[in-house]
């Protein structure tokens, strides 16, 4: 004799565990790539200021080099320093001084585009100067974080990276 098939509560239940199952891995596999945006964020941010460090110590060389027109090497946010090219023709000092200027913010935008320079002479100490870059920061519980020179205001959502150097 036949007997009718029974669909009871068990007929499912294999659906079930691999449903369970595969909302758990989705939830690991949104996780990890959670993870990897996070460091691809700081990344770029550790990138920034590398490339910050780097273009400072270009600047505190050149002025080293030219330590006699010190007070020419000055930038206030956002300013763009005049074109001088002394590649092709002989400059005086402080020609060579504007040309630094000049060539140093094309080498900030070739390496961070959009950042914004500051270049001042401590108020303190006039021996001494102060190099400024800020870019714009994607994460903005890094852009708000980091000390500051006194007097110092990074621009609104950027982060700063700032070095006192005496040539």
């Amino acid at each position: 004799m036949n007997q009718p098939k029974r669909h009871g509560i068990s007929a499912g239940w294999g659906l079930m565990e691999a449903l369970a199952a595969l909302s758990v891995l989705s939830l690991g596999v949104l996780g990890l790539l959670w993870m990897q945006g996070k460091s691809v964020l700081m990344w770029r941010t550790q990138h920034a200021g590398e490339q910050a460090a780097w273009l400072a110590q270009d600047m505190a060389e050149r002025v080293r080099a030219n330590r006699s027109q010190l007070n020419l090497y000055r930038l206030s946010w956002g300013q763009a320093p005049a074109s001088v090219d002394c590649s092709s023709q002989a400059c005086t000092l402080a020609q060579w001084a504007l040309s630094d200027l000049y060539a140093w913010t094309l080498e900030v935008q070739a390496r961070l585009p959009g950042a914004q320079t500051q270049l001042w002479i401590s108020p303190s100490d006039p021996q001494y100067l102060g190099i400024a870059l800020a870019w714009r920061e994607t994460d903005k519980s890094v852009a708000e974080m980091g000390a500051l020179a006194p007097g110092l205001v990074c621009p609104d959502q950027h982060r700063c990276f700032f070095v006192h150097v005496r040539p």
